[in-house]
């Protein structure tokens, strides 16, 4: 009868300590937040570069920093321990409890969670959900997102963004959205130029993108107005105070009700895309809060 091969790992507490140094890149607070001193820590570090035979850490200055072998491990450890926890997590049908924290877009909370939430929450009835907004429309390079103690947060733009993972929830496409009230005065895309644009973007730089998507070449927008929170853009645009760029997933259930709708078919793509973005140490209800996003939105976003 054959055995299994015996698996070549080194002890579990050594990588913990390992995950733990890494992540943070300093010794001290490895040791404070697994409760040891800045010793045993160390002496942990040195056993395992031991057994490797390679290091996994150097010095560079007063800096700690990851030598190529030590990247490859955190990735490998983190993940693991993700794993380990959720499966943990997940036994004898646990549910996962405690407090998830999400910053998120309020128009897209808005316009496409908060009808959809009464299922995630139905799925782990036992975790407390704390909702945050993120108001502005676009994040600049960089930019922290995971500040307060956050668990997960989901933006719209590039994945610039300098503190966590990002993985993408949709591509979308953007196109001109209006108050009824004013489509009978757009017979043409040039009409557009007639009418007051609503920004998202301070420059005007995604209009200045789908008038030439449209065959425009406009150098000087006319008259705008810039709003820094999506939904107060949308609001103004309904009220027909003049045409936003918008896309299915924010506007999609207006213009399904008919208060607000689209005048032309062009739309341009990659102004950015919805992404959730979660930190290095994934809680088990961070994890199945990203998964049932991207499993939602897979299945709810549509041409267009």
């Amino acid at each position: 009868m054959q055995t299994l091969q015996k698996r070549h790992l080194p002890p579990l507490n050594a990588l913990r300590t390992f995950e733990a140094a890494a992540r943070h890149l300093h010794m001290g607070k490895a040791a404070d937040e697994l409760g040891v001193t800045h010793g045993a820590v160390s002496k942990q570090i040195v056993n395992l570069e031991d057994q490797f035979g390679f290091s996994l850490f150097q010095r560079i200055g007063n800096r700690l920093v990851l030598t190529e072998q030590g990247q490859k491990l955190l990735k490998a450890s983190t993940t693991a321990f993700d794993q380990l926890g959720d499966a943990i997590a997940r036994l004898d049908g646990a549910s996962i409890d405690g407090e998830l924290r999400v910053s998120i877009p309020s128009a897209f909370a808005e316009k496409w969670l908060i009808p959809r939430l009464g299922k995630f929450i139905a799925m782990v009835p036992g975790l407390k959900l704390v909702l945050l907004s993120a108001n502005a429309s676009y994040n600049r390079a960089g930019e922290d997102v995971l500040g307060d103690n956050l668990d997960l947060a989901v933006r719209f733009g590039e994945p610039v963004w300098r503190d966590g993972t990002a993985r993408l929830l949709s591509h979308v496409g953007s196109f001109p959205v209006c108050s009824p009230a004013l489509g009978g005065s757009l017979k043409s895309p040039a009409d557009i130029l007639q009418h007051t644009l609503l920004l998202d973007d301070p420059q005007g730089a995604n209009w200045q993108r789908w008038l030439s998507r449209a065959g425009l070449t406009q150098p000087d927008l006319p008259n705008t107005i810039y709003f820094q929170d999506f939904n107060l853009l949308l609001a103004a645009a309904k009220q027909g105070l003049g045409l936003c760029l918008a896309d299915q997933i924010t506007a999609g259930e207006d213009l399904a009700h008919g208060q607000l709708l689209r005048p032309f078919p062009q739309s341009i793509e990659h102004l950015g895309a919805y992404f959730v973005i979660l930190p290095p140490l994934v809680s088990p209800g961070a994890r199945a809060f990203a998964e049932w996003l991207e499993t939602e939105m897979a299945a709810s976003i549509g041409p267009t």
